[in-house]
């Protein structure tokens, strides 16, 4: 089984217009990225893969119109988290929506309750660079104990960004360090291997049972790729690492072909290799089982 825990908003419901094709170059070092895309587009582009994790990026309350990634080609009336339901609707077996919420939002809970209840999120994406919240603060940690009490997995965006007014501080996977040792019994999964800080990434997983990564977003960059995948395979960390895509700035499809093509990245440059059955493992693991997800 494939199942994609990394996966962003179809920026649109339908065809999206020309005049509205969005792209950025930040993201993949200088690599176009086309941000713009709807429903049928992750639905082809998911075809690789058994299930996929589908969440938004909540804004900050203080900028609600400013958006990570927008989602404009949709009703006004509809937020993120109502986005990531309609969206798996279309195959609700395969699509399993998360909600995003911001704690410094006042009204954080009922919209908690809400995405819970009536629109069947089964875990939480947060981005605390992002979303310019201090994951060491006391609203946050309100919101981890209800997570933990609830046994809702969360997936944080970890590592670097291209945007600057998004602290990296919020973003480095020592901070998780901290929340783990607080919530121990909190399911979380540290994105993009802490990219470029794999080292401290794999730190927190192998030391916390209930931490896991995922490896979205990292083969553009060919070698930071190898040396973050060969670190954890010498921790002995690899098999807590999740397969996921990022999409839409990438797709299941090239990350399965990277994966698998890192033994011959490695010998074509000299480098220690990575065994095929640790790739293996992580295209086929069954996250939803790890993250109890039903």
């Amino acid at each position: 089984m494939i199942i994609d825990v990394h996966t962003h908003l179809p920026s649109h419901q339908d065809i999206v217009p020309e005049d509205e094709m969005a792209y950025e170059t930040a993201m993949r070092s200088g690599e176009k990225v086309q941000l713009t895309n709807s429903i049928n587009d992750y639905i082809r582009d998911m075809k690789i893969v058994d299930k996929s994790f589908i969440f938004g990026i909540a804004p900050r309350p203080w900028k609600p119109n400013e958006r990570v990634l927008k989602v404009s080609g949709w009703p006004k009336n509809l937020n993120q988290n109502d986005v990531a339901y309609q969206t798996s609707l279309k195959n609700p077996e395969k699509i399993i929506p998360f909600m995003t919420l911001h704690p410094l939002d006042p009204n954080w809970e009922e919209e908690y309750e809400r995405c819970i209840g009536d629109l069947n999120c089964q875990g939480i994406k947060l981005g605390p660079n992002y979303q310019d919240f201090d994951p060491l603060s006391e609203e946050a940690f309100r919101l981890f104990a209800r997570l933990e009490k609830d046994r809702i997995p969360i997936i944080f965006h970890q590592g670097t960004s291209p945007m600057t007014d998004a602290p990296l501080t919020y973003a480095h996977p020592l901070t998780t360090d901290k929340i783990a040792m607080a919530f121990p019994k909190l399911t979380m999964v540290l994105a993009h291997l802490g990219h470029p800080w794999q080292t401290d990434c794999l730190s927190v997983v192998r030391k916390h049972p209930n931490v896991w990564a995922d490896m979205s977003a990292q083969f553009y960059r060919p070698y930071s790729f190898w040396q973050g995948m060969r670190l954890f395979y010498e921790w002995g960390a690899i098999d807590k690492i999740l397969f996921g895509s990022d999409w839409p700035v990438t797709k299941p499809q090239d990350n399965i072909d990277s994966l698998l093509n890192l033994p011959k990245f490695a010998k074509d440059h000299h480098l220690p290799t990575i065994p095929e059955d640790s790739i293996n493992g992580i295209i086929n693991r069954d996250s939803c089982e790890i993250l109890m997800i039903d």
